[in-house]
């Protein structure tokens, strides 16, 4: 018999090599991604036009005894086609008599409470006049907004106020997004 001691197997090389590469590649392509610029939205400006919309509005407010009388006007973003407008001629009534008859009587006393409901009417009629997306893209949106509230749900948690809340709005202006930029009451008239 041998004295010899049994031969020791050899260690393998460069078994964590081929991972690391892997990872360093995986890391530098990510980072490449990261830091392509990403498209800067274009600035909104007021359009110069005024459009003012041909009816007067007459609403029973919240109370049903107080009368409001209202002549609409609206100032759209700088390159927004009038014609948008009356295409939707009467989706855009129906959102501001909507609007008009929740209001309160004492809602249409103060300035900030007419800002109030400027807001209101330029935030529907956003949503009626903004562009078609695309439907796949308008599915996936929709999709993404469904499985990010049945997750909320399922965690309990709840949306912060900040994802709720508008972008903010210049000091003369009544939506910040948006075709419709700013509303003008041309006349307001309340009776009781």
């Amino acid at each position: 018999m041998s004295d010899a001691p049994a031969a020791e197997p050899k260690a393998k090389k460069g078994g964590k090599m081929p991972i690391i590469i892997a990872l360093v590649l995986m890391i530098a392509g990510g980072g490449f991604f990261m830091m392509k610029p990403k498209p800067k939205a274009e600035k909104i400006s007021l359009g110069e036009a005024e459009i003012l919309l041909p009816d007067d509005f007459v609403v029973n407010l919240a109370d049903g005894r107080t009368f409001l009388q209202v002549k609409v006007g609206l100032r759209p973003k700088k390159g927004y086609k009038v014609e948008e407008i009356t295409k939707h001629d009467a989706e855009v009534s129906d959102a501001i008599i909507t609007i008009l008859k929740s209001v309160k009587r004492n809602e249409t006393v103060s300035e900030p409470q007419i800002k109030k409901i400027k807001v209101r009417i330029a935030a529907a009629l956003n949503k009626i006049l903004e562009p078609e997306a695309p439907a796949e893209e308008k599915d996936e949106k929709e999709e993404k907004g469904k499985k990010s509230k049945k997750d909320d749900e399922e965690h309990g948690e709840k949306k912060s106020k900040e994802k709720d809340e508008p972008a903010e709005i210049p000091e003369d202006w009544d939506s910040a997004e948006g075709p419709i930029l700013k509303v003008f009451f041309k006349s307001f008239a309340t009776q009781y």
